[in-house]
């Protein structure tokens, strides 16, 4: 695995576990608090995804971050995946404070994961059209199980504090990325062999 290409996720799992490590009042500082952010504190739109509420929230999104590394080991380039987590970090963010009223503050990771594995299987489609096929069709499965059986997800993990609207933003924001970037790549190598 050529590791240079996966820094920007490399080191987004690090980061994700010496926040856990800070003491809680540093993590909290890092929330999405909604009112906080109305206020000012706008570093918490992208901070946010970046902490977690317990060591199982944390690990399971490094694990899930590794995860990816593995599957798409061959594929992109260090800027794309940080294009890609930025892309997926303003959506989901975006979203939440636009659309999910009743949420007053949001922590975690796997949105912007979900996002990720969504946009590269959209990304390698022709290259890996079974794996591609199977990550996307567990994905769309996964939200619509976080967001209409949202009383499933919270019993089976209930010391998370996430939304499962984080989940489809970051699905939408990957899938229309994935999209973007193929129609782009493909008009770059068109017009090149002009």
């Amino acid at each position: 695995m050529d590791t240079v290409k996966h820094k920007p996720l490399v080191a987004l799992a690090l980061t994700c576990i010496v926040i856990m490590l800070s003491p809680q009042y540093v993590r909290e500082s890092l929330y999405l608090h909604i009112e906080d952010w109305k206020r000012g504190e706008y570093w918490r739109f992208f901070s946010a995804h970046l902490t977690h509420y317990s060591w199982t929230h944390c690990l399971s999104n490094v694990i899930g971050l590794l995860l990816l590394i593995g599957i798409f080991k061959d594929t992109k380039q260090s800027m794309h995946w940080l294009t890609a987590v930025i892309i997926s970090c303003i959506t989901i963010s975006s979203g939440l404070i636009l659309f999910s009223t009743q949420l007053d503050w949001y922590v975690g990771f796997s949105g912007v994961l979900t996002s990720l594995y969504a946009y590269a299987s959209i990304k390698t489609f022709a290259e890996n059209t079974k794996i591609s096929t199977f990550i996307l069709i567990g994905l769309i499965v996964y939200v619509v199980i976080q967001v209409y059986g949202g009383l499933i997800g919270s019993m089976l993990i209930s010391d998370l504090k996430t939304s499962p609207y984080a989940h489809a933003y970051g699905l939408i924001a990957g899938v229309l990325y994935g999209f973007i970037e193929r129609y782009y790549l493909k008009i770059s190598n068109g017009s090149n062999k002009q």
